[in-house]
């Protein structure tokens, strides 16, 4: 559910915002635990949520990049915004002829649109994490939590640096898994192209010739004829099956009881599962260990963690997490019962809680299985092209053998 409220910050600022709740009680008690003061709080009706374009940065976090308006803005532009905007605050540069200087040099028009609109928004007396939680897909709802933290009391250059180095994190590890994806990738295309081309100009040719010379056709010839006769006088349905996969994958992905069967799906294959999984742990961790070290309060940074996590796992397991903590429990105990993190994590978060470094022990257990991955990877991709190949070889050889055995038949008819 949505609610809209009425709050007084810690800088006595009055804000009129929406947040998600599943109740009312749950939604005071989220907005109490960011240093708020309500003064009103009221469920928002279907056509009032549908028409609110953003509402506080609780929309949903963006996948592999950030749109706007139709325009795509990737993470790396994001985090190099972040990093000059840091270096400028850092120099002295005031908030908005940073922002301003920011735009002017913006690579992306959408960026450019979303600097212009915040400037904008602080002329009319808006804070920075006010006006920025209004374009959050080019701000996150983690970096936005970081700057409200800052306004209240932080350091904005230092604040804004953590963010930098989160995001510049969190697209090492985004290069690493796809340069990983890549040679396999371009592997499975080439084959794909190898076998078109043979089944709809190869095979075709050999076709006739089998059926003038009356030879005798092994069985698995005809069923690769009858497969080329089907792809070219049928041959759209090869992009009509692409493009209703894709459709359906992302319709399926859209509903919440179908992302979580498939999440769990990706999780029980072999190997792969392993790597997907400590991808969301790294994802997470790293997150609420630098939304801790902002200052960023505990119960808001676990729900902003659970959505970087980008796992639907992740995501009900840090929502139940949350709720637990509200009930009275420590953070490892919660974390311990939610029966997702292996015991080196719960461990790990309770010498952190009693020694005081809980921050410090999240970000370095993130770079355990940032590198692990990395590993992982590695290995993994190295069994994948051999496999790949092997594959391949085995199609292009089977196609050959169905060939060629006709043409051996005819020759021996002919003797």
């Amino acid at each position: 559910m949505n609610f809209s409220y009425t709050a007084i910050d810690a800088r006595g600022a009055t804000i009129k915002e929406r947040v998600q709740a599943d109740s009312e009680d749950q939604a005071l008690r989220r907005l109490q635990s960011q240093g708020y003061v309500v003064t009103a709080l009221q469920p928002v009706s279907g056509s009032e949520r549908g028409g609110a374009a953003a509402g506080a940065g609780h929309a949903p976090p963006a996948r592999g990049f950030f749109a706007l308006g139709g325009q795509r803005v990737k993470l790396e532009q994001v985090a190099v915004l972040t990093r000059q905007f840091a270096i400028m605050i850092e120099t002295g540069v005031p908030v908005t002829e940073a922002l301003d200087a920011l735009r002017e040099h913006a690579d992306s028009p959408a960026i450019a649109r979303a600097l212009s609109e915040t400037l904008a928004d602080l002329a009319g007396g808006k804070t920075i994490s006010q006006a920025m939680s209004a374009h959050p897909r080019v701000f996150p709802k983690l970096y936005v939590d970081m700057v409200r933290t800052a306004e209240t009391g932080g350091s904005l250059d230092e604040t804004l640096n953590q963010a930098a180095d989160y995001l510049e994190a969190s697209l090492e590890m985004r290069r690493k898994v796809s340069g990983a994806l890549t040679y396999p990738a371009v592997l499975l295309f080439v084959a794909l192209g190898v076998l078109v081309f043979m089944m709809t100009y190869l095979l075709p040719k050999f076709s006739g010739l089998f059926g003038k010379m009356s030879a005798n056709i092994p069985a698995s010839t005809r069923f690769l004829m009858a497969a080329s006769t089907f792809l070219t006088t049928h041959w759209w349905t090869i992009p009509l099956t692409l493009v209703g996969a894709v459709w359906g994958t992302k319709t399926i992905l859209k509903i919440p009881r179908g992302r979580d069967a498939v999440t769990r799906i990706v999780h029980r294959i072999p190997v792969v599962g392993d790597v997907v999984k400590k991808v969301a742990m790294a994802r997470l961790l790293r997150a609420l260990g630098t939304l801790s070290g902002a200052g960023i309060s505990l119960l808001v940074a676990l729900e902003t963690a659970g959505q970087t996590s980008q796992d639907s796992v992740y995501e009900r397991a840090m929502s139940r997490i949350k709720n637990d903590i509200e009930d009275g429990l420590s953070l490892s105990e919660a974390v311990r019962d939610a029966r997702v993190f292996p015991p080196m994590v719960c461990q790990m978060m309770a010498v952190g809680e009693k020694s005081g470094r809980l921050t410090s022990v999240l970000v370095r257990v993130a770079g355990f299985y940032e590198r692990d991955v990395d590993a992982r990877l590695k290995t993994l991709t190295s069994v994948i092209e051999p496999v790949m190949i092997v594959v391949l070889g085995l199609m292009v050889g089977f196609i050959a053998i169905s060939i060629i055995a006709p043409i051996y038949s005819m020759v021996g008819s002919v003797k």
